[in-house]
């Protein structure tokens, strides 16, 4: 038995919560095309031939314009102290820029010590020939790793090379987790993401950045449907406009899609009761910030 934390980083939108996702064969992190959106560290647990591999999907490391999103760099960055292996993600179809130089820097700060795998996702975007220049811009602008794998975490492509990679780097003798635990997110926190995924995916321009979620309030009675009560939190009317849709459109297909997958994951029918608040510039406002558990006590 061996086990060993591997913190999966990156820059916005380059594949981590897919990957994961694909690792773990469960959903414990929420997913779409816009960046920003992990917020939080989150943990999927792989048990797999007598090894326990803990991924750390992390939000992705950029310069923040606000108190979240120096919030979300900051876990981050910190993780990257408190792991056994980075395993730090690329898009294998866009060059090497200024943001993954930016989370470079922040490994080499931070974890220069431990080991670095860099995992070139997307490969399938590219060709064979491709590859090879790629290889080349990795050596000039990110310097050397432990290994260098092509994979594409949509596709399973490249998982088994990535489970060898890490192998050697794994701590003996321990385990953390039960065989049956993939994550150790509360349910509750769980739901709340499958909500703000429905409006991630059915949203555009601002309202995926400028959305929180909260449940207020859960009523379970013996015979009956347990309800859940939800608060989405935006930044202006005009936000709170667009989610509710004309004639609560918008909001009835959030709710119908979310609370199909949450029925999933209780493997119960439930009520789920949605309702839209305007919060000004909430991600600028840290008591706010704290009721959401979205800035760490120091």
């Amino acid at each position: 038995m061996k086990a060993g934390f591997i913190a999966v980083v990156g820059r916005p939108n380059v594949g981590k919560s897919t990957l994961i996702n694909k690792l773990v064969s469960e959903k414990v992190a929420i997913v779409s095309d816009k960046a920003g959106t992990t917020r939080d560290n989150i943990k999927g647990i792989l048990n797999f031939k007598d090894n326990q591999y803990i991924f750390i999907d992390t939000p992705g490391i950029h310069k923040p314009q606000h108190l979240l999103g120096e919030y979300m760099t900051n876990i981050a960055v910190k993780i990257l102290k408190d792991v056994d292996i980075i395993l730090f993600l690329i898009d294998a179809s866009k060059p090497i820029g200024t943001g993954d130089m930016f989370v470079m820097d922040r490994i080499n700060e931070n974890a220069k010590k431990k080991p670095k795998i860099l995992l070139v996702n997307k490969v399938d975007l590219i060709s064979d020939e491709q590859k090879e220049e790629k290889l080349k811009e990795i050596e000039e602008k990110l310097g050397e790793f432990n290994k260098i794998i092509f994979a594409s975490g949509m596709y399973s492509f490249g998982i088994s090379k990535l489970l060898e990679a890490l192998d050697p780097y794994l701590e003996e003798g321990v385990k953390y987790y039960p065989d049956d635990m993939y994550t150790d997110m509360s349910t509750y926190r769980i739901i709340t993401e499958i909500v703000r995924e429905k409006i991630l995916l059915k949203t555009r321009d601002e309202i995926p950045h400028s959305v929180a979620v909260e449940i207020i309030n859960v009523e379970r009675k013996e015979g009956k449907k347990d309800k859940f009560d939800i608060n989405i939190y935006v930044e202006r009317d005009s936000q709170k406009g667009i989610i509710i849709g004309k004639d609560g459109k918008m909001l009835k297909e959030i709710g119908v899609e979310a609370r199909k997958e949450i029925e999933e994951l209780l493997g119960e029918k439930i009520y789920l009761g949605l309702w839209v608040k305007v919060k000004d510039d909430w991600r600028k406002r840290k008591p706010f910030l704290k009721e959401l558990g979205y800035v760490e006590e120091k």
